[in-house]
């Protein structure tokens, strides 16, 4: 999980407030663990703390960033369930399978609360970005079933910065709203898919070197597997066929596969604080720095 200095703790915190006083009074388990999911590779409050970053960078903060902040996990955590809603394994057989049941109940229970919470942010643009965003991560899960030949790093990567990349894009722009900032303060579209890169390829490098075969639960396929798919076909799909999870962990540490995604990794970090770099130094952007940094050992779900 994402670990915040204990200021930056309380302002999470209020959040969670928002997002419990949201939820029912009755509301199981199961809502608990689809809150936590990482099936959408930003953790629990990132979003939330990069809404709050941005619109505490000025005097004009608004008080509606805590809803929009609440508003924006409420969506991951429906995104996150929508997202398990594919399979993406690859097989001889078919590409994809369909789960049902709680999972999608649950993503159109968290839209529903987001829905609810952005009448709490009543800006305009933030309404419309959030609805948009929506649309979006719909879009992409549905095009996120690989096909036959059609598995590449490239494809692993463009479908981060679909599905994480919109969400921390939603959670800047929000943000700079929220502060009476312009859209131009800051490159959103290079900063956006740097930080939802290094997020989403941090906790896809932990998941190789212990479960890859998990990740098919979460409906991706994860950049290591894709990687290894396109380099050594046959060798990664019998271990995939045969469930052979130490097999594929071997062949993608043997083959150099997880060395060049912490390159990737790597990569997106520099490209993040390049950005964050242009802006004057400030507790916002200090907090900014430490969400380019998340916990290399994150919980998977």
């Amino acid at each position: 999980m994402q670990t915040f200095t204990p200021a930056q703790q309380l302002h999470v915190q209020d959040i969670e407030a928002v997002i419990r006083a949201r939820l029912a009074p009755t509301t199981s388990q199961i809502v608990e663990e689809a809150l936590n999911s990482t099936a959408v590779a930003i953790p629990r409050g990132v979003l939330a703390a990069i809404v709050l970053a941005f619109a505490q960078s000025t005097t004009a903060y608004s008080a509606s960033a805590v809803h929009a902040a609440a508003a924006l996990e409420l969506i991951r955590a429906g995104a996150s369930m929508h997202r398990r809603l594919f399979t993406p394994r690859p097989s001889n057989d078919s590409p994809a399978s369909m789960l049902h049941g709680p999972t999608l109940m649950l993503g159109d229970y968290f839209y529903a609360l987001a829905a609810s919470e952005m009448a709490e942010a009543p800006q305009a643009p933030i309404i419309a970005d959030f609805s948009t965003c929506v649309m979006h991560l719909s879009e992409a899960f549905l095009a996120s079933i690989p096909h036959d030949g059609d598995v590449s790093v490239a494809r692993s990567l463009q479908h981060i910065d679909d599905v994480e990349g919109a969400l921390v894009s939603r959670a800047i722009r929000a943000g700079l709203v929220c502060a009476g900032l312009p859209a131009t303060h800051i490159d959103v579209n290079q900063l956006a898919p740097a930080i939802a890169r290094i997020h989403a390829l941090t906790i896809q490098i932990h998941e190789a070197t212990t479960s890859p075969l998990h990740s098919f639960q979460r409906g991706q396929l994860i950049v290591p597997l894709a990687d290894a798919l396109t380099q050594h076909p046959n060798d990664t799909q019998r271990a995939i066929d045969a469930n052979d999870e130490p097999a594929l962990v071997g062949l993608l540490h043997a083959q150099g596969i997880i060395t060049a995604t912490t390159a990737l990794c790597a990569d997106a970090r520099t490209e993040a604080l390049i950005v964050l770099d242009s802006i004057p130094a400030s507790d916002s952007r200090a907090w900014l720095m430490s969400v380019c940094n998340p916990d290399s050992s994150p919980s998977l779900s």
